[in-house]
């Protein structure tokens, strides 16, 4: 026959402060650090404002140089042509380095290269009539003034001319050489024509009729 052993009741538990002791505190939360809360790692930064603009993107560039001005890049083009990418490369740079785009001095040097050369090659076929007709005036100034002066009238009728005024009879040939009608008044106050040839270099010969 066996035996059970019994079990001893339990004690009642009883608070060993007295009533009148203040009960204990709360545990206290760590502090926030004096900064602000510490943002997690590769978290999105927290957007907690907007200026009051009424385009607020726009105030992204706000902080950036003012860029370098384009139009003198159009006066240097204009006067020395593909030279003009000197000034443009020079601002650009400086824009890039501020952190604006280099796009606009490239397309005013492009642009006015462009442009400058029609305008060049349209006052150069409008200026080149006036230039060649400016020249052959001179050259025929200088053909009436070797006849007067150079003694090779003289030698053809034996009397000096003095005046003489020619008139081109036609276009310089391939050869250079060019008619000229040209009227003359001589030492003796006779007058009369006298049909002459002569070269770029204002050489003059008569020109002998043809029989």
């Amino acid at each position: 026959m066996t035996t059970q052993q019994q079990q001893p009741p339990q004690q009642p538990m009883y608070p060993t402060a007295p009533p009148w002791a203040n009960p204990a505190p709360p545990p206290v939360e760590p502090a926030p650090p004096a900064y602000g809360t510490v943002t997690p790692w590769e978290a999105p930064y927290p957007q907690t404002g907007q200026l009051l603009v009424p385009y607020p993107e726009e105030m992204r560039n706000a902080a950036r140089p003012t860029p370098p001005r384009w139009w003198p890049v159009v006066i240097w083009t204009f006067l020395f042509g593909i030279l003009g990418a000197v000034s443009a490369a020079r601002r650009a740079n400086i824009a890039r380095r501020g952190g604006n785009s280099t796009a606009p001095y490239w397309i005013t040097w492009a642009a006015t290269l462009a442009a400058g050369a029609v305008l060049w090659g349209v006052a150069a076929f409008a200026v080149q009539p006036v230039v060649l007709q400016q020249l052959e005036d001179g050259r025929t100034t200088q053909v009436e003034k070797n006849i007067r002066t150079d003694g090779a009238l003289k030698g053809l009728i034996g009397v000096d001319a003095t005046a003489v005024n020619c008139d081109p009879l036609s276009a310089r040939d391939a050869t250079g050489l060019r008619l000229y009608d040209c009227a003359l008044t001589l030492d003796d106050g006779r007058t009369g024509t006298l049909v002459v040839e002569a070269d770029k270099d204002s050489k003059w010969s008569v020109v002998r009729k043809k029989k």
